[in-house]
């Protein structure tokens, strides 16, 4: 999987084994972290935070909604010292 720098929370999209999913919960366990995914017709699954962050069946689905390098207009300030 690649994405590094992405943010990883509740409503973020996964490809996974061919479909869409989407990140509902995050479960704490004892044995570690957990997220429940909702697929396209609502069903619901639970699977290791690891797994689905080093399975190469995992391919997350960038948020396009933020600044992008291809944007016309400079977003960032100068830094002044």
């Amino acid at each position: 999987m690649n994405g590094a720098g992405t943010r990883l929370g509740v409503g973020t999209y996964f490809r996974l084994g061919g479909e869409t999913v989407e990140v509902v919960e995050f479960v704490s366990l004892a044995t570690g972290m957990e997220v429940v995914l909702k697929d396209g017709r609502d069903r619901l699954a639970r699977m290791s935070l690891r797994e689905l962050l080093t399975s190469d069946r995992a391919e997350l689905i960038h948020d396009r909604s933020g600044p992008s390098s291809t944007d016309d207009e400079g977003l960032v300030a100068p830094c002044h010292r």
